[in-house]
């Protein structure tokens, strides 16, 4: 199963394998398979991998996409009086 197959999914159990292709990394090349499960015990990595492949920043892009959810969440809550 690819990352993007697996997005949105929960799944009991996971092996899987965190040395990336070479290329620019993205953030949800490590986040999106290791955020599957609900604990530790359920991840299984097959092979060492360079620590740095946890440490991706997020893209200039990527941030200021969450500054607009971020603005839509904000006016969403003040347009509808949301409590949160």
């Amino acid at each position: 199963m690819t990352t993007h197959t697996s997005q949105g999914q929960t799944l009991g159990k996971i092996i899987v394998d965190l040395v990336m292709p070479p290329g620019p990394l993205e953030v949800a090349s490590a986040y999106v398979p290791l955020s599957r499960v609900k604990t530790l015990d359920d991840i299984l990595i097959i092979r060492p991998f360079v620590f740095a492949t946890l440490q991706v920043k997020p893209s200039t892009a990527q941030i200021e996409e969450l500054k607009r959810l971020d603005r839509i969440a904000q006016d969403t809550r003040k347009r509808f009086q949301f409590t949160v």
